[in-house]
């Protein structure tokens, strides 16, 4: 059973304490989620506090999105926070820059990767990658960052962003399967592109086959679905709605 809930870089604009945190918490336990992804949090918490304050709710924090720098020099301390979270992965949002601006420097990441995904499984935690469009296309050299990523750190995960993949131009579900095993989690959201500018939308309310992701997620062994919007004006309305779409779907079963 996959656990729907919220990915909280959606709200980012709308949280500013932790009272605002409580309320994403009581409104995703009440479309029937459990569990949110900590992200783009713009002020100070106690992670244990935080962690109480979730489980008050029925919320699980089971990942986060950590900067990069924080992950790769500061990882003794990123190994605490996740610990007092509850959280057991790490996820990185993007690949910094520097790292895809030529054919040689995607070796260079893989190696950092692996060094900190070494460091953080001999703390009984997991990292994972979250991915955009770009890592779908050729890259300097030839091949696509996501292949790449897949085959030289085994032991990477993978943060499956649905709608970015269908952005450029790949079928959810098919590279999905292909990862089986190492898809934990998902951003759902749904959406098309307008002479190749990103338009993003509730679930049900764009062209992506959300059916075939979730039987595809089922089938990966995904454990957590969160909604995700990257620059909506109402992060409830879109969260709620696409919540609302979801439960129509055969099959899918909320925590209500």
């Amino acid at each position: 059973m996959i656990n729907f809930g919220a990915q909280l870089f959606t709200f980012r604009n709308v949280l500013h304490s932790v009272s605002d945190m409580e309320r994403v918490f009581e409104s995703v336990r009440e479309e029937g989620g459990g569990s949110v992804q900590l992200s783009g949090l713009k002020f100070a918490y106690d992670a244990a506090s935080l962690r109480a304050l979730a489980a008050d709710h029925g919320i699980e924090i089971p990942l986060t999105h950590t900067a990069w720098k924080r992950i790769s020099e500061d990882t003794d301390n990123v190994i605490k926070e996740h610990k007092a979270l509850g959280a057991d992965t790490v996820g990185l949002g993007i690949m910094p820059s520097e790292y895809y601006r030529s054919a040689e420097a995607p070796d260079s990441f893989v190696g950092a990767v692996n060094a900190v995904t070494r460091k953080l499984a001999d703390a009984g935690l997991r990292f994972a990658y979250h991915n955009h469009a770009f890592e779908f296309l050729p890259f300097e050299g030839g091949g696509r960052l996501i292949d790449k990523l897949a085959e030289c750190c085994p032991d990477l995960d993978f943060i499956f962003d649905i709608y970015w993949c269908r952005y450029a131009g790949f079928d959810p579900a098919a590279e999905m399967k292909k990862l089986s095993g190492r898809i934990r989690h998902i951003h759902l959201k749904d959406g098309f592109s307008f002479f190749r500018i990103p338009v993003i939308t509730a679930v049900g309310r764009g062209r992506l086959d959300i059916p075939s992701v979730l039987s595809a997620a089922a089938e990966c062994g995904t454990k957590y679905a969160y909604f995700e919007h990257d620059f909506t004006p109402d992060p409830y309305k879109f969260t709620r709605k696409s919540f609302a779409a979801v439960r129509k779907i055969p099959g899918v079963e909320l925590r209500v």
